[in-house]
Formats: C-alpha cells, sequence, structure tokens
C-alpha cells in the first residue's frame, strides 16, 4: 500500500481513503475520504480542544481553522507528514505562504487565551480552560507565518515555494472523479477551486518537476490502468 493509499493512524481517522457522500464543511475530500460523516459534526472542537473559549469566533475565522481540521481528519495527503513522536499527528506540512497571511487577516480581530492549542490549557472537568487573559490573534502571533508553525504545535511550516505547498482548497486534492481517464497526464493542471477559495492560491497550476505533481501524475496512471484492466477482463461483473 502506498502513501496515497492510506490514511493517519488514530480513531477518528480510516484504515484507508475512500468516497463519502455527506462530508458537509469537509466536502472538499468527498472523492477520497480519510473521514466519517459522524466524525466531522463538530469541528468546533479539534481533538477535544474547543475554539472559542474567548468567545464565539467570526465566521471567517472560523472558517479557516474549519479548513485546516477538514484536512487532519479528512485529507489522505496529509499521511505524507506522519509524526515520529505523536502517530496520530503530522509533522510540518507544508502550508503556502499566503494561505496563512490570509488566515491570520481573518483571524487577527478575534480572540484566544492559548498559543499553542497543543500545550498551553489547563484541563478540567470541562476540558480546555484558559491559561491567561484572552487577547487579538493579531497580539498573539506577529504574522501569518508564525501564527501557521505555533498553533498546532509543530505540525505545520510555511513554504515560499509555489510548487511545494499546500492551500487547502481544490489543488491539493489531485485528481477528481469527473477527470477523464483519457487525459493527458503530462499536462495536469490545477482543478478549478471553489469560489469561496479563489482568493487564497496564487499558483496557476502544479509546477514540472514538483514531488506534488509527480504523485497527482502516479495517482492519475494508476487508475488508468486499473480502470483498463477492469474494462478488459470480461469478468462480467
Amino acid at each position: 500500500m502506498g502513501m496515497e493509499d492510506r490514511c493517519l493512524p488514530g480513531g477518528k481517522h480510516k484504515a484507508s481513503p475512500s468516497p463519502e457522500g455527506h462530508l458537509g464543511t469537509c466536502h472538499l475530500y468527498r472523492e477520497n475520504s480519510c473521514c466519517s460523516p459522524d466524525v466531522i459534526q463538530d469541528l468546533t472542537k479539534a481533538n477535544d480542544i474547543y475554539w472559542n473559549r474567548c468567545g464565539n469566533l467570526s465566521s471567517r475565522c472560523e472558517d479557516y481553522l474549519q479548513q485546516v481540521e477538514c484536512f487532519y481528519r479528512c485529507s489522505p495527503i496529509a499521511a505524507q507528514w506522519p509524526h515520529p513522536k505523536r502517530p496520530t499527528a503530522v509533522l510540518a506540512v507544508p502550508f503556502c505562504q499566503n494561505f496563512c497571511d490570509e488566515w491570520y487577516d481573518a483571524c487577527k480581530e478575534d480572540l484566544t487565551c492559548a498559543r499553542n492549542w497543543l500545550t498551553d490549557w489547563h484541563w478540567g472537568p470541562e476540558g480546555n480552560n484558559c491559561n491567561r487573559e484572552c487577547i487579538s490573534y493579531g497580539q498573539m502571533y506577529k504574522d501569518g507565518k508564525e501564527l501557521c508553525e505555533t498553533i498546532w504545535d509543530d505540525s505545520f511550516a510555511v513554504s515560499t515555494d509555489p510548487c511545494e505547498c499546500l492551500t487547502l482548497s481544490a489543488s491539493d486534492t489531485g485528481f477528481s472523479a469527473s477527470r477523464s481517464r483519457h487525459e493527458d497526464s503530462d499536462s495536469i493542471e490545477e482543478p478549478e477551486t471553489p469560489k469561496k477559495d479563489s482568493r487564497r492560491s496564487g499558483r496557476k497550476g502544479l509546477c514540472p518537476g514538483s514531488p506534488l505533481l509527480h504523485r497527482l501524475k502516479k495517482n492519475l496512471r494508476k487508475r488508468s490502468v486499473f480502470m483498463e484492466d477492469v474494462e478488459g477482463s470480461g469478468s462480467g461483473f
């Protein structure tokens, strides 16, 4: 089983990705998902950590937190960055600088009381509680890079290489089920991004020689060979 055919380990992840019909907020991953609908019913409680300990978040800020949580719970790409010390976690997933900057801009007026959401809470019977006063994200983090590389400990890293970073949009998910299997695998371009994400990606497509592009081509070739074998098998199924 290759890395593209597995999910992160842990009770909230499936053993291997497969299509899911109803993923709600995480619909981006419905064609090939490492999560089932029941584990995304309440995304505001991320890994048993409530987001709103300083009050409700703005819809723009919450949207970015949901994207990050959907990626962790549902994306099969996440398994390519396993954490060596925490098996259910990721390490240094490369986020694009512009994604982090826009996440910061969306949340900078919202309030939080924890800088590192894995280590900075006081835990009690009702879960995570503040250890310090609530301040704005803009006060807690100096910029988008610091936000991305701190809020979930060492889970994410900022990359300035547009060929090797993620925007948590359709461009990260590989080919879609609607792509023709006869499409030229040497001319893969970025899938159309949903309108709400159009402001985020500075990429026109994945770059030649990019390992991410190589993985997409490999997946597309595997799918093409598999479909040809099935159609030519004469099995009658």
